[in-house]
This record gives C-alpha cells, structure tokens and sequence, in this order.
C-alpha cells in the first residue's frame, strides 16, 4: 500500500485553512506578500489533497478493473472471469457430500447427493433447462477377500492380486470346494467346440476370435461352475477388465458365476498338472446390483440450437473414495464455467448444452445412455425429452480429471477419432493448443481412444477433444524437466483410492486447466459457421 505524506499542519486546524497568524503576517509584510503568502499556502493544501484522491482513485480503479469480467491481458475475457476459488469451493461441497456417504460419490454412495448439489446451484445462478436423464447401470462390488487354490494334488494357496484376481462384473458370491478342472480350447467361443465343462472350473487362454464376456456367458450357459481365464505371458500380474457388455444397456445379461483371471505361470501349472487328480477352491464375496441413476442435462437459452456446443464431465467416483480429482476436478469446473457464463451475461452464438454424467466409473454408461436415446431412439421406462436433438451436437468436450498434482497438461489427440469425427476433432485440438501456446505453458498430446465419456461420441461420428492432467500414469525423467512435479512417480498418486480428497488437489493445474476450458467452451461456442470450421482441413494442430 502507498502512504502519501500530507502537509504540515496545527493540531485541531479546519481542512484547507492556513494556520498562520495573519495579523503577524500584516506587521511583517506588504499586502501583496500577504496574498502571495495565502495563495501558495492553498495551492500546496490543495496540490496534497488532490494527490490523495488521485492515488485512491487509480487504487479504486485498479482493483474495479481486477475483479471485472473483461479485467483481461491478452483479448480473451471469459478465461479471466472464472474463480478458481470457487471451483474449490464446490470441491468443498463434493467433499462434504462424500463424508456423508461412505466417503464416496459412486453411483450407489454419494452421486445423487452432487447431483442434487449441481442441480441446486445451477437453479439459483445458472442460465438453462435442465433435465434429469434416467437409467439402470449394473454396479459391482467386492466385498471381501477371494480365495482361490489348488486343493489337490499338492495344497497351494494363491496370493491375491499377485497370482489371482476376480474380474470386474465376475459373478456373484460363490463357495467351490474341490472341483474339477476343464481346458479349453478356442477361447471358448463356439459352444460345440468347447467339451465338457458341467460342474468344472473352465480353464481358458483368451482369444481374439470372441470378447471375454462372450466366452464366459457361454461357459456358464454350459454348466460350468466358474472360469479362470489364464493371462499372457507378457502380462505380470492378472487382469482387472470388465467381463460384461460394453455398452450395456437395460435387459442385457451379466455373469452370475465367478470370473477370475490368473498369471501365466498359474495357468501354466493348471494347464499341464493331471487333470484326474487336480482339485480347486473357490471362493467369491462379490455383488452385482442393477441400480436405477441419472444424467443432469442441461440445456442452455441462447445461440443457435442447431450447432449445439455439449461440455461434458462425469460427477461419480469410485466406490473406493471421494474422487475430488477424478472426477470432482472436472465437474466441478464446468459447473463453475456455466454459472460464471450466466453471470457474465454470455451470449453465445451457439447453444452450450452442460452435460454431468453419471456411471462413468461403470463403463460410461451414463453418455453411453445418452448416445443411444438421441442417436439411435432406443428407449427404456423413463425415457423422455431432454431438450437436445442428435444431429443438432456439433461437438463434444470432456473434462476428466483437471488438476492431478503430479500433473502435466494434456490435450486429447483429434487424429485418434474416426474418420467422420477426425477433422473437427483435430480443430478441438487446435483451440486448446491455441490456449496452452499463447500462455507458453508446456502440454502433451495424449489419445483419445478409450477411457472417457468423448468415447460415445466419437464412435457416433460427433467431433470432440478435451484436456487432463493424467491418472496413475508414471511421470518420466525428460517429463519432469518440462513440466516440474516428480519424475518415477504417478501423476495421481491416489487414483481411485480413499485420498482422494482436496488435499490431492492441484491448486495451480487446476487454475490452469479449468481456464483452458473456458477458453475453448467460449471460443467454439461464439465461432460463426462451426460446422464449415470443423471441416476444414487447412488449420492442422500444432503438434502433427
């Protein structure tokens, strides 16, 4: 703060009065001097004065200007519109809700919870329509330890998550005693080529030829009591994927006997021991629960509907922890990013659509759900209108995952998408590069294959591109010198475990990531003709 100095003066004296004793002054001066003496004397109270007020006034004015949304060094307002502290303030909020749920925001725990929380903040300060998308997602969950060995001929217990592991969606509990063993070949995908497999535990190399799910509903719908699929040897410990449809939907079967997956060195050891004298234990604390959970959609009132801007995030975690990164980070930012654009009386040339889904930690059922209502009419009990049509989306941008605290800023690779979603997903990359480019921050560009809700999307021929600053993914050394951090450690270390909290939060990825998609939600949103801007082939990215 600057401190002014003001001129001398009597203690008690009015403001803007000289202090000095005028007669003395007729005794010993002229008249004019007398004059002269009271005009300087004014001149200097006020020259003192109006410094005062020039000073506070550029004070005032400076921090007026700070906290404006158009308070903006580089042409580009919205980005500096949007509080980082209020993002953390929902973060906060999700936190809080998690406490309350088993330290959870899974679909089962605390989601309805944030979802209720988004819908309240959305409804006091944002500017939509918002709608609830309802739907079933099966939910699985261990509830304790498997065990699983060799009962005979030798007595061999195998390790848990080091020789063995019960796959995602593997069935319900089961009790195994002293089975027998089948090996299959093929895969298990043709039911007549499979054997005998009643009663016995289905002992199975993976193929190429059927899906896991494919094989092991069939097996089970040949009697076999359990499968154990046996991992590649390049492969060190045993798989943890899904055995379940991908896309499942409302009607479609799930395993219900126990699904395990084992090291090829265990496999190996099944495969050649004397079938006649082997035996196998089971045992599985496992549930898979259909759970009826929703989709918040909503759907903004200005700009043109026709080329529609969907801004999408997931608002579960893990039933393991709170997941205030993943994906509290992203959802709460784009929460933030809708309630500062009705703040800021944003009118967009194109309607912005804000998406939360729900279920994305069960296989991104929730805009799975989504892509199938609009862009194929399928429909289940709850099925409604949610005021957006297919082929009005132009775009998708997803944001999962903002501010790990190892972190480093990525952008979604365009050139993984189809090749009807490659062109305008190539020019999403370019406007978040544009963004990372003229702050001079350093990025990575990362595929967009799997993973995330753009997925449905860009399957369906949407363009779509986000950012993300990474999961358990270990940082390099040569990665570390670019983007600080700690190189041979995870870029979240507590990626889908319990700490989880705002204490893993990255308060500085976070500002970063949050304002690049501000950037890029405003950019697209106000481009004239985006559709003719996602098809053109002239402006490539930066990096390809």
């Amino acid at each position: 703060m600057l401190s002014v100095e003001a001129a001398p003066s009597n203690e008690g004296a009015p403001l803007l009065r000289s202090t000095t004793n005028t007669a003395d002054i007729s005794r010993r001066r002229p008249e004019g001097s007398r004059i002269a003496e009271w005009y300087e004397t004014r001149s200097r109270d006020m020259l003192a004065l109006t410094t005062v007020l020039l000073l506070l006034g550029v004070g005032l004015g400076m921090w007026v200007y700070g906290t404006l949304p158009t308070s903006d060094r580089d042409g580009h307002p919205h980005e500096y519109a949007l509080s980082t502290d209020r993002i953390r303030d929902h973060l906060t909020q999700f936190l809080d809700i998690a406490n309350k749920h088993n330290n959870s925001r899974s679909v089962t725990n605390g989601h309805a919870a944030s979802a209720e929380y988004v819908v309240s903040q959305l409804k006091a300060h944002g500017n939509c329509d918002i709608y609830k998308q309802s739907f079933l997602s099966p939910v699985w969950t261990v509830h304790k330890t498997p065990q699983f060995s060799v009962r005979a001929p030798v007595q061999v217990d195998y390790i848990f998550e080091t020789d063995f592991q019960v796959m995602r969606y593997g069935g319900q509990s089961a009790t195994i005693d002293n089975a027998r063993i089948a090996i299959v070949e093929d895969g298990g995908c043709v039911a007549n080529r499979v054997g005998d497999v009643t009663g016995k535990i289905a002992v199975v190399r993976p193929s190429t030829n059927c899906s896991l799910f494919e094989a092991a509903f069939t097996l089970e719908q040949l009697g076999a009591g359990a499968v154990v699929f046996v991992r590649s040897a390049r492969y060190k410990t045993p798989s943890t994927a899904r055995v379940r449809f991908t896309d499942w939907k409302e009607g479609d079967p799930l395993i219900t006997i126990p699904v395990l997956s084992v090291t090829h060195s265990v496999g190996q050891f099944l495969q050649t021991a004397s079938l006649s004298k082997l035996r196998i234990a089971i045992e599985t604390h496992t549930s898979i629960d259909v759970v009826k959970t929703f989709n918040i959609i909503c759907v903004g009132r200005e700009g043109d509907s026709r080329s529609t801007v969907l801004v999408g995030s997931h608002l579960d975690s893990v039933a393991a922890g709170p997941g205030i990164n993943d994906n509290g980070s992203g959802s709460a930012s784009t929460l933030e990013i809708q309630l500062t654009l009705a703040r800021i009386k944003f009118k967009p040339h194109n309607r912005l659509v804000f998406a939360w889904w729900s279920a994305e930690e069960d296989g991104l059922l929730g805009s799975r759900h989504f892509a199938r209502e609009l862009a194929h009419g399928w429909k289940n009990r709850w099925t409604s209108d949610v005021g957006v049509h297919w082929e009005d989306i132009a775009l998708d941008l997803n944001f999962d995952m903002l501010a790990s605290p190892n972190y480093i800023a990525l952008v979604h690779n365009g050139t993984d998408a189809p090749e009807n979603a490659r062109t305008g997903s190539q020019r999403i990359q370019r406007v978040f590069e544009d963004y990372f480019v003229r702050h001079d921050y350093p990025y990575e560009i990362t595929d967009m294959l799997a993973g995330s809700d753009f997925v449905p999307f860009v399957e369906n021929g949407v363009p779509a591109g986000g950012v993300l600053t990474g999961a358990g993914e270990f940082k390099s050394i040569a990665e570390r010198s670019k983007h600080g951090g700690l190189a041979n450690a995870a870029l979240d270390t507590c990626y889908h475990r319990d700490c989880d909290t705002l204490l893993n939060i990255n308060m500085v990825a976070l500002d970063k990531m949050s304002k690049a998609a501000m950037y890029a939600i405003s950019t697209l949103s106000n481009i004239r003709e985006l559709r003719v801007y996602l098809n053109d082939t002239g402006l490539i990215p930066f990096t390809t």
